[in-house]
């Protein structure tokens, strides 16, 4: 990609816990001609994260940040903040909730312009384009366009969805469960747990069907090992709901990180929290 190519008017800062507001944001400025900057969507395969949002920062002509007490929360969205503050980049704040910002938060945002937008954002989004349109020095005679019939929201949080590793758990080969949660979702832990709990299935699977003829004599072995697998059944449920909403988080994650261990820290650490 060259640099041109990633000249951009607006940098979004927001918590993923508010995906939905700034994508819809997003969605509503690029309609007005404002070409912006997003993550996850505009994070490059290969490039260091920390990199990638610094120079979208620089080169941005101003930052549109999607407040709300859970962007306080967020690490990231303050370092975000921060780097723009240091760069001197105008922010517009547009603050989503009733909360106010405090600690570093409130300092970098003294001088910013604040939009209250609580509690129907969608009722401010002109007023958030004319805004940045404004700080932005893009004039026009074009009414301003806000028109979400054909938003698609690609949040994240919305492929948060798999209900083949949750069917397979209430089956009798649950093990599997494990072995496609830990394949598809690169985590090789998962993959030898769903071996683990195979084995009892195989062991009674082999006294049951391999002495058939003398079963009476080891009658009590296949009685125990059917208990061990009902045993390793019910463990493996709970086992599969305690670690149902990471596998989700790193599945998700994964399909816009490739195989960028940075880039998948940052997205996973701001979704788990999902």
């Amino acid at each position: 990609m060259s640099e041109q190519d990633r000249k951009h008017d607006v940098f979004i800062s927001y918590s993923t816990k508010n995906s939905d507001v700034a994508n819809k944001v997003c969605y509503v400025l690029e309609q007005n001609n404002l070409k912006c900057w997003i993550a996850p969507r505009n994070i490059s395969s290969g490039r260091i994260y920390i990199d990638e949002i610094g120079d979208a920062i620089k080169s941005t002509k101003i930052v549109v940040l999607i407040y709300s007490v859970d962007s306080q929360e967020s690490k990231y969205v303050n370092n975000e903040i921060n780097m723009a503050f240091s760069n001197n980049k105008k922010i517009i704040s547009f603050n989503i909730d009733n909360s106010m910002p405090k600690e570093n938060m409130e300092y970098f945002l003294k001088i910013t312009q604040w939009l209250s937008a609580y509690p129907d954002p969608e009722a401010e989004f002109e007023t958030l384009v004319k805004d940045a349109l404004e700080l932005c020095n893009e004039t026009s005679d074009v009414p301003i366009l806000v028109d979400l019939t054909h938003f698609n929201d690609n949040d994240l949080s919305k492929h948060k969805k798999d209900y083949v590793s949750l069917i397979l758990l209430f089956t009798p080969i649950y093990w599997a469960s494990f072995i496609y949660m830990g394949m598809s979702s690169n985590k090789k832990l998962w993959t030898l747990m769903g071996l683990v709990y195979l084995i009892p299935t195989i062991m009674y699977l082999v006294i049951k069907f391999g002495i058939w003829g003398y079963l009476f004599v080891y009658y009590d072995m296949l009685a125990l090992f059917g208990e061990i697998f009902i045993i390793f059944w019910i463990l493996a449920i709970i086992h599969g709901f305690v670690i149902r909403n990471e596998y989700l988080t790193r599945k998700s994650v994964l399909r816009f990180t490739s195989a960028d261990k940075d880039l998948f820290k940052y997205l996973y650490d701001e979704y788990l929290r999902l």
